[in-house]
């Protein structure tokens, strides 16, 4: 009985979506600044990160803003021009994925979020912060989010120029923050036929930093406290970011991922996302887990279902 009133705790929310009036314009003007940043990707063969089935490559190509970016991309050895997943890996949390299964017959690109390479790491007795969510928070055009979400573009950009890949169709899997970039992503491209969204944050911004104990909300909160003035052009902003926003762009087969005692990605808020999608959907739930919902076992799940979607 508790199961089931839990469920309908979370289940139910299904928040209003209003989008600012140039909501269209703003991100229409960024990605086509994005497309005249040069690409300049390239492949470097990674004998030590190499499987006995999978070749590895470090990758580098310049994102928006001409910031560097990093991934290690996968190639199956013996499948001719397989199709790609792409994972992007929660914010201040470079392990996500660190022990994802990888199967064939796929190619597997895992990318680092922009600037987590040298990240400081949240340090809980000194209360510092990598503070990378307040970059440019209080100038949209300048906000670290925004940047990170052109990645995810950006990403299908560079895999596009390697020959041995066919980008045709790709799967997206996101964790935490990472899910919000595969939301942004996914809405603005349509070789993306399989998205996974895993324990997804920086979504219904309007509760999610009210009762997420996050990295992210603290962060951000933490900012607000300091700059208290400042709090109803910094609402007015994130508002442009909240994955909800990006919702009813994606058209494809989706699996979410939820734990019940996730308090990085309340349920409230993961549900409010899920109800909001109007396409194939999935939903899988751990009444007893946190944000490592499902772990690895979870993880082959989503290859399994991806496989079902693109092979």
């Amino acid at each position: 009985m508790a199961l089931v009133s839990d469920f309908d705790k979370y289940f139910l929310h299904l928040p209003k979506i209003s989008q600012p009036d140039d909501f269209e314009k703003f991100w229409q003007s960024a990605i086509n600044e994005l497309k005249k940043t040069p690409i300049d990707v390239q492949y470097v063969h990674n004998k030590r990160k190499s499987t006995g089935k999978f070749s590895a490559y470090d990758m580098t190509y310049s994102g928006y803003g001409k910031i560097q970016l990093f991934a290690t991309l996968y190639i199956p050895d013996k499948i001719t021009r397989p199709h790609v997943v792409i994972l992007f890996h929660d914010y201040d949390d470079l392990e996500s994925y660190a022990q994802f299964p990888i199967d064939l017959p796929f190619a597997y690109c895992f990318v680092e979020l922009r600037g987590h390479r040298n990240i400081i790491h949240y340090d809980q007795e000194q209360n510092k912060y990598p503070g990378f969510m307040t970059e440019g928070i209080l100038e949209k055009d300048e906000y670290y989010v925004k940047g990170l979400y052109l990645d995810g573009l950006r990403t299908i950009d560079a895999l596009r120029l390697h020959n041995d890949l066919d980008c045709s169709k790709i799967a997206i899997i996101g964790k935490g923050l990472g899910s919000a970039v595969a939301l942004f992503t996914t809405s603005n491209c349509n070789r993306i036929v399989a998205l996974v969204l895993d324990t997804p944050s920086f979504c219904y911004l309007d509760k999610a930093q009210n009762i997420a104990k996050s990295v992210i909300a603290n962060e951000i909160n933490s900012f607000i406290d300091e700059h208290r003035s400042k709090k109803s052009t910094i609402k007015k902003n994130l508002n442009y970011f909240d994955a909800l926003q990006f919702i009813n762009a994606v058209t494809c087969p989706v699996l979410t991922i939820v734990g019940f005692k996730d308090s990085l990605s309340p349920a409230e808020c993961v549900f409010a996302l899920f109800n909001h999608l109007q396409c194939d959907k999935t939903i899988e739930v751990y009444p007893e887990e946190g944000h490592g919902a499902g772990g690895i076992e979870q993880q082959k799940r989503m290859i399994e279902w991806i496989k079902n979607i693109m092979v």
